[in-house]
């Protein structure tokens, strides 16, 4: 539901846009929900997006433990097999590859991670129905 809201809002600016933010928000989200809340909660996750002509910016607020998704990404090491990868940080290091900026701080009990997305220019002149 949230991952649907989030491409359908961007979806009219830049279809390419609303994919990548999706796989963003659905990243941010589950990592919220395994790590920050440990499984299943009640607690509430907030998602702002604010469109102009050529960028698209989320917020994405939770109130799980604090932490910095950022601080220490790593490329991961292509030449390793499945089995020799570890476990996670991947879809946080995609973040980092397809935002045009991102950031995070702490705010009380809050994490605020924010996503910043360059995005075509609507084609000249809508069209009429």
């Amino acid at each position: 539901m949230l991952s649907n809201f989030v491409e359908t809002t961007v979806r009219p600016l830049d279809r390419e846009a609303s994919l990548k933010l999706r796989l963003m928000v659905e990243e941010l989200f589950v990592n919220t929900v395994s790590h920050g809340y440990g499984g299943d909660s009640d607690a509430s996750v907030e998602v702002t997006v604010r469109l102009s002509d050529d960028r698209v910016d989320v917020t994405y607020v939770d109130s799980g433990r604090a932490f910095d998704p950022f601080a220490e990404v790593e490329q991961p090491d292509a030449a390793a097999g499945v089995d020799a990868r570890p476990v996670g940080h991947l879809g946080v290091y995609l973040i980092t590859r397809m935002a045009d900026g991102y950031g995070y701080e702490r705010a009380g009990d809050y994490n605020r991670v924010t996503l910043h997305l360059q995005v075509s220019p609507p084609s000249g002149g809508a069209a009429s129905h």
